[in-house]
């Protein structure tokens, strides 16, 4: 039975990973071939084949529907009018200014007229019933259940393509959302129905409405409503930072740990009023109850991964229970893991299937067969042993490690498990029946939480996180070390495992060679952020942008990237001007990362650390890497053009960082005679039409450019003329919408790309109309634009 359930799960995720689906044709034929195999031969062989098949076809014609689903590419960024449902209470949150977020359902969607048309095509058959998140910038959101009519922006699903960066575009496919965007002027929309109707989404969000407005009279109120709902909506950007560091992010996430909670309670409790009433098999009565509070636990969390699995394990397990059969754990497990993806066949694109699954793996690996030792040492051993499994894939998935994480977890599960949500859920159930008694319970487990989070606050200042850079090798090395420390207590030696893996963690991140460079130009969006490595130093040119609704480019790309690279103090930052795609996120760099020295084009607001200003001829080497700011001699300029031109030469090779200058500066550098040659460069303004003039391209004569810009931007970055002014002179031209974050080595060999972190990775990036990711813009001039 495992056999063919294992093969049905590798079947699904073949296709989840998948860098292009298979066709219908190609999954007609495999089906068809399959059947007649398992009928010729009716073999255990030929049944797991088969399993793998239909599993295959199952997760490919999903996948196909959901992709017929998107928006389409051509259409990102233009404006429609819609009929909007609204599906969910729309979420209040805070940045410079306060705005609104709820997903909704699309009906009678068409291109707006008299808006922005550069990509909306009105002959284009538009799908209706797609979901999408919008935000609301505007007081009074409407309310859930409303359907208003009003235009809309919307763009594809599209997340940053940088080291360690979270991928918001994967992110929302894997969550069923067809596109992302916002209404146009909140205040001209037209209600249509003022009814909310009756679902069990409306359903949960009432509930858990009522009960969130009774926990804000508590402090931790928003903490103890993610605890009990998964409502984790009023948790602040400082605090996930703490549990972030503390490795107790888990703890905010519904999970295992509280189905069992819930599910003993019910149990004990209806199998001991079952035992008072004759002719009741308690066993039964007390399985049902503890299935169904479970099961109404799980519902108002909304069904999570981790909830599914949990309560699927339940059930299995219960049902072996009553039945007093006996059934393998890992059938349990391999059960509950194939109906998840069944339900869901993209979980596995979310860290949250992939955690609680590995998790769960190794604790059965590490105790099945095993003699408990006591509560104390058992609570000490699975956490020990969960920590250590999960390391492989916190590595692949970027996510932090810090050394305090497993003492800090060993008191903060016990308090929380045995303490906090006893509290929480006896006031749940009280506050019907005696709400005094609700309230001294809620009011003891936000005392509590007091106590712990100062104790998490203080070990997250304490010690700080690191990222372990990850690669196949040492995702597999870390794997098998791993796997060979949980072996039964008699096995010969294998605490040597440790070695390989302490060797991994420890081991120093790569760095240039002595008298190379490793420049990787970010994908920020539209922005620029630019990371010079010499084999000591590291420079940052530029910081990306920050916005209105609180969200920046340091946190989402540039700081995972430095740690990512083993980098936690930069010897110097370049802001290259006062614009906000260049500067915004200056501040928020400036809290986490040390700098050394700060180098500024234009004063910066809200920056308070003592800087200098980029002259002409400021020269310094680091390791055998000259630096020079190459600026006008007649000075005076603001904005773009007082953007900081920074030369390095390295092994032979020159790399030029211009800012945004314009055509204006490109001209008085050569008025001076200015030696601008390089072989990389990375474009004025974007690629923008006020730059590049055709005399600069030619004064540098880059081998290879590179254009930081946003996807679908509304400025045309690059233009369409700089992309051919330089094809004329047959350079390599990339983009960091099409091609991500691009890291160049300037060595004494020349300069190569050394790797490219975007492109078509998953089926829902692929598009046959366009090139191959790997294909750079200029020569073919088929960028996605």
């Amino acid at each position: 039975m495992l056999s063919w359930m294992t093969a049905a799960i590798v079947g699904i995720f073949a296709i989840a990973f998948a860098p292009i689906l298979p066709s219908y044709s190609l999954l007609l034929a495999m089906l068809g071939l399959a059947s007649i195999f398992q009928l010729h031969s009716r073999s255990s062989r030929s049944r797991v084949i088969l399993a793998f098949v239909l599993a295959f076809c199952y997760a490919g014609l999903y996948g196909h529907w959901r992709v017929a689903l998107l928006l389409p590419a051509h259409l990102s960024g233009s404006d429609f009018v819609a009929n909007i449902k609204v599906l969910n209470i729309p979420e209040e949150r805070l940045g410079f200014s306060r705005y609104y977020r709820f997903d909704a359902i699309l009906t009678e969607l068409s291109c707006a007229e008299g808006l922005q048309d550069n990509y909306c095509d009105s002959s284009q058959p538009l799908l209706d019933r797609r979901r999408v998140q919008l935000n609301w910038y505007a007081d009074s959101p409407p309310q859930q259940g409303q359907v208003l009519k009003g235009a809309i922006r919307l763009r594809r699903p599209h997340g940053y393509q940088s080291p360690a960066a979270f991928d918001y575009g994967r992110w929302m496919f894997a969550n069923g959302y067809s596109a992302s965007g916002y209404v146009l002027h909140p205040e001209q929309v037209v209600y249509l129905s003022h009814r909310s109707g009756f679902s069990f989404n409306s359903l949960r969000q009432g509930v858990i409405a009522s009960f969130r407005d009774k926990l804000t009279h508590y402090q931790h109120g928003h903490i103890m409503a993610a605890l009990l709902f998964a409502d984790r909506s009023g948790i602040d950007r400082q605090q996930w930072q703490v549990f972030s560091r503390t490795g107790t992010s888990h703890l905010m996430a519904i999970s295992g740990m509280h189905i069992g909670i819930v599910l003993a309670w019910g149990f004990l409790i209806a199998r001991g009023i079952g035992l008072l009433i004759p002719r009741v098999n308690s066993l039964f009565v007390g399985a049902g109850v503890a299935l169904v509070f479970a099961l109404a636990y799980s519902a108002l969390a909304g069904f999570s991964v981790p909830t599914q699995r949990a309560l699927i394990m339940a059930a299995v397990a219960l049902l072996a229970f009553c039945l007093r059969r006996n059934i393998s754990v890992w059938q349990a497990y391999v059960t509950a893991m194939l109906l998840v993806l069944l339900v869901d066949p993209l979980a596995p694109h979310r860290a949250g299937f992939s955690l609680s699954f590995a998790a769960v793996a190794a604790l059965l690996f590490a105790f099945q067969g095993r003699r408990s030792g006591g509560l104390l040492r058992g609570i000490f051993q699975s956490q020990w042993v969960v920590l250590l499994g999960l390391i492989p894939l916190l590595m692949m998935w970027g996510y932090g490690l810090s050394p305090i994480s497993f003492p800090v977890n060993l008191i903060a599960i016990p308090l929380v498990t045995l303490l906090v949500l006893p509290l929480l859920f006896c006031g749940l159930l009280l506050l019907g029946l005696a709400p005094p008694l609700a309230e001294h319970s809620w009011r003891a487990a936000d005392c509590l939480l007091e106590v712990l989070l100062h104790g998490l606050t203080w070990a997250a200042e304490l010690f700080p996180q690191f990222i372990i850079p990850s690669s196949y090798l040492a995702f597999f090395l870390a794997s098998v070390s791993i796997l060979v420390l949980m072996l039964p207590r008699g096995v010969p030696a294998k605490y040597l495992a440790l070695i390989p893996l302490l060797a991994i963690m420890l081991s120093p991140s790569p760095r240039p060679k002595h008298g190379s460079a490793w420049v990787t130009v970010l994908d920020v969006g539209q922005g620029l952020a630019v990371l010079v490595q010499t084999h000591s130093k590291a420079l940052l040119y530029d910081v990306g942008p920050d916005f209105s609704s609180g969200f920046n480019s340091a946190d989402a790309v540039v700081i995972p990237a430095l740690r990512s690279f083993g980098i936690d103090e930069l010897a110097m930052l370049v802001i290259s001007h006062a614009d906000k795609d260049h500067a915004g996120a200056a501040p928020a760099l400036l809290k986490e990362i040390k700098v050394g020295q700060l180098v500024l084009g234009e004063a910066l607001e809200r920056v308070e650390l003592p800087s200098i200003y980029c002259k002409d001829s400021y020269r310094w080497e680091w390791d055998a890497v000259q630096f020079e700011f190459l600026m006008p001699e007649k000075g005076g300029h603001g904005g773009n053009n007082a953007s900081c031109v920074l030369r390095i030469r390295a092994g032979g090779s020159s790399v030029l960082l211009s800012g945004d200058i314009e055509t204006d500066i490109e001209r008085e550098l050569l008025a001076e005679g200015r030696d601008l040659r390089a072989a990389l460069l990375i474009a004025p303004h974007h690629g923008s039409n006020t730059s590049s003039s055709a005399e600069f391209i030619q004064a540098v004569s880059p081998q290879q450019v590179v254009f930081s810009a946003g996807m679908n931007n509304h400025y045309g970055h690059p233009a369409l003329k700089v992309l051919r002014r330089y094809d004329n002179i047959a350079s390599r031209c990339w983009s960091t919408a099409k091609h991500g974050s691009i890291q160049f080595n300037v060595a004494a060999e020349g300069l190569r790309v050394e790797k490219i972190w975007g492109g078509r990775r998953y089926y829902w990036q692929n598009e046959r109309k366009f090139s191959n990711y790997a294909d750079e813009i200029c020569s073919n001039l088929h960028s996605e634009r």
